[in-house]
């Protein structure tokens, strides 16, 4: 009794054997694969870096600076990103309305720092300054644009 109006499996049945599916089929669009030995170094400079370099000991015309030798004798210190870049960084806030500046990697004592900063703005500026501490993060915003002014106490 069964028919194929009423065979459902008809549609899913293979009209044609299919081929050994593990016989190499080449495209002919595709030529064959030729290994250059002593040609290797082109593509190894195409992967990302595993570390980042060293950086250079001297200044830079962008602006960078190697970081001091000696440590000064503060309670607090401020480190470098990855990159050997300053953590300083400006941010807009309250819906574009505010703009910030925001110090990051603050270690040791965030409170003498703070203080610091807000001693040197208010020298710089002569303007009273606003200043919040996130002690657990372990930054400091600073109301304003002041990115390079920090960036000079900082180094």
């Amino acid at each position: 009794m069964s028919s194929n109006a009423f065979d459902h499996n008809a549609r899913f049945r293979a009209k044609v054997i299919p081929q050994d599916i593990w016989v190499e089929r080449k495209d002919p669009r595709y030529t064959e694969v030729e290994e250059v030995q002593g040609r290797w170094h082109y593509v190894e400079r195409l992967f990302p870096k595993l570390r980042i370099p060293e950086p250079t000991k001297e200044a830079s015309p962008t602006g960078w600076k190697a970081p001091s030798k000696t440590v000064p004798d503060f309670p607090y210190f401020i480190g470098r990103t990855r990159n050997h870049m300053l953590p300083v960084y400006e941010k807009h806030v309250y819906k574009d309305r505010v703009r910030v500046t925001q110090v990051r990697k603050v270690q040791g004592d965030i409170w003498v720092f703070e203080q610091d900063l807000k001693n040197y703005l208010q020298k710089k500026l002569g303007t009273e300054i606003e200043s919040h501490v996130n002690e657990i993060c372990c930054w400091v915003n600073v109301k304003g644009q002041h990115e390079n002014i920090i960036k000079k106490l900082v180094i």
